[in-house]
């Protein structure tokens, strides 16, 4: 099972938003929870979901824009 990562983001970045009708660039806004599988370590796009919505945003933004969320509880907002 790969590791899975729930971050806070605290600094706005651009993501691709993949569709079936086409693919269209989002804000991933300051303050939002994301989610990730993937590997932290390597470098390129990496899939990340953001309420409930599957995107690809670059690995240098992630480990630049945003921090561990160390409590699930806490990034469900409970």
């Amino acid at each position: 099972m790969q590791p899975f990562a729930c971050l806070r983001v605290v600094s706005s970045f651009r993501a691709v938003q993949l569709s079936a009708q086409k693919e269209r660039f989002v804000t991933v806004p300051v303050g939002a929870i994301i989610e990730t599988s993937a590997d932290l370590q390597e470098p390129g796009l990496v899939t990340i979901t953001l309420n409930g919505h599957s995107l690809l945003a670059f690995h240098r933004d992630i480990i630049e824009r945003a921090v561990p969320v160390n409590d699930r509880r806490l990034a469900q907002g409970a």
